[in-house]
């Protein structure tokens, strides 16, 4: 008499898991987008500054500085939250297949 093996699964962990798996892609994306916007932009519209040829009325050093300072933590920040929403992914990734247990057998230990 051989042992019978049976899958079995947890449909609600793996809907879990793809809904935060699709969750991490859908912040990825985000990311991607404000990213590419960030990039694309024009420096006289992403820092705000406006050069005339006067050096009485152009922008300070500080101001330039602060500015730019501005701009190094936004793309910091938008570093962060591209780990984060990989992070996300994974962790969906990881519920998703921690629902499939397997084949396991129907009788543990079999007499002889």
């Amino acid at each position: 008499m051989s042992p019978t093996t049976h899958f079995r699964s947890d449909l609600t962990g793996r809907i879990v898991g793809i809904l935060v798996f699709l969750l991490g892609v859908g912040m990825l994306v985000v990311v991607f987008r404000l990213a590419y916007a960030l990039f694309n932009a024009s420096p006289n519209t992403l820092l705000g500054l406006k050069f005339t040829g006067n050096a009485k009325t152009d922008p300070g050093i500080a101001v330039i500085g602060a500015r730019l300072g501005g701009l190094l933590i936004n793309v910091l920040c938008l570093f962060v939250m591209s780990i984060a929403s990989s992070l996300i992914c994974q962790f969906g990734v990881k519920l998703y297949f921690s629902a499939i247990k397997g084949s396991t057998p129907d009788v543990v230990n079999q007499s002889v």
